[in-house]
């Protein structure tokens, strides 16, 4: 571990001292701020229903293992991370014209697997300066799914599970924009019900294979959206409460101020978030083991993040620092750099970006259950700490069309987790609990530190707005210290996604998602461990504009028919097809 910290000091200290020197060598010619300034976000694309009307944003979970949730709702500048493909922001085609918010729709579709979908956006009032609009959606599943001693040793024969799931959502949302400065607040909600399906489901009570989850929010917020005079600042504060079907009760207040002053070729800023985290446990302990939990107090969390940032014609670079302090449980400090920048070599052709980061990541449980639905409800899993994170990469434009990143990254990460099986006998449950209960859901191993290699590549394609696509791969791989693999986690990621407009009434959508070396472990028999089947996923979907308002739409998904699990034991459905309509208004 001292010769990895001693190799990035050494690294770090080369990257400083060359982009300051790029910066210096502007700051003597630059007297401007130069505001066309290159940004980069993370890259996560989603596969989008073939008959979605794009008038308002879909409201969409977090994917487990692709990304990192944040409370804030802003996205924040420059932020790649070497675990999520960034993309092209900077060198992409002309963006396609701003949808028509005045307009709403509504959306109806079913299929096989007995799954329904319904969708309604509307703007109740829309002017210049304000929008009240309200989001609906439903999406339901009640099909059985097999589980097969082909992809699960342990089973002697093919056994039927209940997979049910019932997912709502609901947003209000309101927003006053005055000449620079926005003020906007929205109430959401969400409930979503399913069932605890997954292998090595004993013959029980029914009752014990449900679960739920109650989720709402309320956010304040008041920015500006560009400077004034020379300040700029974002006000936001959230409160959001997480509750499942035992009772067990989560509330957190998040609250996060940024303030950024512009000087002649630099600025100064800072960022101060703060959680504020209380639990309500559940009256029925028989289901909850928290005596031995070191991380079930309410707490709060301080991370302030200080930074100045020079630019200029050849490239942007930022220097700052992150601290992290944890009062009630957790770490008490957690310290890491934050310094990154990119250089431009040719202009809209090629750019290359690098930086050295780190966080502490808040693992609340609502965090928890968007990673993995299925982790058992006595579980709580303890704030991750990044002390180093580096990366970098190039981007590069071929004939103005073609649009690639290749990057590399590594971190250390103290304190990882890992979800694995909970099987029957494993500490952590109860004493009481006996063998019918809640062995299909995953308890998390820690790691003591862990060093985390990857490296991808983004492609990005579009002809005359009406072909493209998006190809993305990447490759990980761990140094662990007492845990024998990073169970759940794929080595290997593919994505490919296409588009095509065929006339202005029909589209077509392709896309292919591919993941493997996975492995799962029970800690049962000497930590019995599993390779997982790989995931080889293929998705067409159609849509027709029928008349001027309305639109059919066709979705078909695994179209390899292939039986895979997203977490082991949690068969995904095989072949299904999914039909409706969607009319604007």
């Amino acid at each position: 571990m001292r010769n990895i910290l001693k190799q990035t000091a050494i690294l770090l200290s080369v990257f400083t001292n060359c982009l300051l020197s790029v910066s210096a060598q502007q700051a003597e010619t630059d007297t401007t701020i130069a505001r066309n300034i290159e940004i980069v976000k993370e890259y996560n694309p989603v596969i989008q229903e073939a008959g979605k009307i794009n008038i308002m944003p879909e409201l969409k979970d977090i994917e487990a293992k692709k990304i990192q949730t944040n409370f804030a709702v802003r996205t924040n500048p420059f932020s790649p991370k070497t675990d999520a493909i960034p993309s092209l922001d900077y060198a992409t085609v002309a963006p396609q014209p701003a949808p028509d918010y005045k307009n709403g729709f509504v959306k109806a579709g079913g299929g096989n697997y007995t799954s329904f979908l319904g969708e309604l956006y509307t703007p109740f009032h829309k002017t210049q300066q304000n929008l009240l609009d309200f989001y609906l959606k439903h999406n339901s599943s009640f099909g059985d799914v097999k589980l097969t001693p082909e992809m699960y040793p342990s089973l002697t024969e093919p056994v039927n599970s209940q997979a049910l799931t019932n997912d709502n959502k609901a947003r209000l949302s309101f927003s006053r924009n005055v000449r620079n400065k926005e003020f906007s607040t929205f109430i959401s909600g969400g409930y979503n019900r399913f069932d605890y399906y997954g292998f090595d489901v004993p013959i029980v009570n029914e009752d014990y294979r449900k679960q739920a989850f109650t989720n709402f929010d309320v956010n304040l917020r008041y920015r500006t959206k560009d400077y004034i005079s020379k300040w700029k600042y974002d006000l936001q504060t959230n409160y959001q409460l997480f509750q499942n079907r035992n009772k067990l009760a989560e509330h957190t207040i998040y609250t996060d101020v940024m303030g950024n002053y512009r000087m002649e070729s630099s600025s100064l800023g800072a960022r101060l978030e703060m959680y504020n985290i209380f639990l309500n446990k559940p009256e029925n302990t028989a289901l909850y083991n928290f005596k031995d939990a070191g991380n079930t107090k309410d707490y709060t969390v301080l991370k302030l993040n200080p930074y100045y940032t020079l630019e200029g014609k050849l490239g942007t670079m930022v220097i700052g620092i992150k601290g992290a302090f944890s009062i009630g449980q957790g770490r008490p400090g957690a310290i890491s750099p934050d310094i990154y920048g990119n250089v431009k070599i040719i202009d809209r052709k090629l750019y290359i970006y690098a930086g050295v980061t780190g966080d502490l990541q808040v693992n609340n449980y609502r965090y928890a259950t968007l990673l993995n639905p299925y982790i058992s409800p006595d579980v709580r899993i303890e704030d991750t700490y990044t002390p180093i994170d580096v990366y970098a990469g190039t981007k590069i434009r071929f004939f103005n069309k073609v649009n690639a990143d290749f990057f590399l990254g590594y971190k250390i990460i103290n304190n990882p987790y890992f979800f694995v099986n909970r099987i029957d006998g494993q500490e952590g449950m109860a004493d009481v609990i006996q063998d019918e209960y809640y062995y299909n859901t995953f308890d998390v191993a820690y790691d003591k530190d862990a060093g985390l290699f990857n490296a991808g590549l983004t492609l990005l394609y579009n002809w005359q707005d009406k072909l493209n696509f998006t190809f993305k791969s990447k490759y990980s791989t761990w140094s662990l210290d007492e845990i024998k693999k990073p169970w759940q986690i794929p080595s290997w990621e593919l994505d490919f996604q296409t588009s095509y407009h065929v006339t202005d009434y029909l589209r077509f959508n392709l896309a292919y998602r591919f993941e493997a070396g996975r492995y799962a472990v029970f800690f049962k028999e000497n930590d019995y461990n599993v390779s997982m089947k790989n995931i080889n996923d293929l998705s067409f979907g159609a849509n027709y504009k029928l008349l001027s308002f309305a639109d059919i739409f066709l979705n078909l998904n695994n179209l390899l028919n292939q039986e895979y699990a997203e977490w082991y034991g949690y068969t995904k459905h095989r072949f299904n097809i999914m039909g409706g309509v969607s009319v604007s208004f």
